[in-house]
């Protein structure tokens, strides 16, 4: 009864941000950059609650507003806005650990390569998500490669929780089973055959089958998201990110899997449209 409801839950609040994400990519422009910005610093706010738990100290304030200016300069064409971004977050950075040194003295080290990978893992990341809506044809190409992440985990749950039996990896993720990978596996491709094949009808560079091998490979690599959120997990022994979203946890328990995925997007667009 208790993973029935877990299931109900999860999916009705995959049901809610799969929406709301529709909406903002849709809306593009400004509005979905903006939109995206938030959700990333949300994520990175609770990166750092992670490491706080854990007796650290993170450049919090930095790291959550550098995360909004990162993402805000994917909608610039010229990708120079970008390395500005991150360039000057990182001094940023380097001077607040700096500046702060005697506060932490102990921590310092680990303190400044949390927030410099903060940056890495959220707002790097992020930031091919951003640029992936402004490329031709990008509104089509979210869809195509995004979609059949978000709901992959609803798959993967699901037949996880009702047949899962293989763990993958018990120590750092004991809920995951082999089961419930490959039911997200073949949930991401199913949803990204039907995807290519509704977007073929608007597009000719979208088809069916086209849909299906990005699916196989967004689903197949975009787990590895979730297993490097749980190392932080396991380490700071937390069970979530956050309790933001019902069913899922925090915001960053929610989009690790994006994340990949939109690194993993934007390069096999760039490859497609050679």
């Amino acid at each position: 009864m208790k993973n029935n409801n877990m299931l109900g839950s999860r999916i009705l609040s995959g049901a809610v941000i799969i929406a709301l994400g529709l909406v903002l990519i849709y809306a593009g422009g400004w509005i979905y950059t903006a939109g995206l910005g938030v959700i990333l610093s949300i994520a990175i706010w609770e990166y750092v609650r992670l490491f706080e738990k854990g007796g650290y100290a993170p450049a919090k304030t930095i790291l959550v507003a550098g995360t909004f200016l990162i993402a805000l300069s994917g909608q610039f064409a010229d990708p120079a806005y970008s390395l500005a971004a991150f360039s000057l977050v990182a001094i940023a950075i380097m001077v607040f650990h700096t500046a702060t040194f005697n506060r932490h003295p102990a921590t310092a080290a680990i303190d400044l390569a949390a927030s410099l990978g903060g940056v890495a893992y959220i707002a790097f990341s992020g930031l091919f998500l951003v640029r992936l809506r402004f490329l031709p044809a990008g509104l089509f190409w979210l869809l195509q490669c995004i979609l059949p992440a978000g709901i992959s985990d609803i798959g993967a749950f699901g037949i996880g929780s009702l047949w899962g039996k293989h763990k993958i990896a018990p120590q750092l993720s004991p809920n995951k089973t082999f089961e419930g990978y490959l039911g997200g596996v073949a949930t991401s491709m199913l949803v990204g055959w039907g995807t290519g094949a509704l977007l073929a009808g608007y597009n000719p560079a979208f088809n069916g089958l086209r849909g299906l091998w990005i699916g196989l490979i967004v689903g197949a690599l975009c787990p590895l998201g979730d297993f490097a959120k749980s190392i932080f997990k396991r380490q700071f022994g937390v069970k979530n990110t956050g309790n933001l979203i019902p069913g899922h946890g925090g915001v960053l328990d929610r989009i690790d899997t994006w994340l990949i995925a939109g690194v993993i997007s934007y390069l096999m667009v760039l490859f497609l449209n050679k």
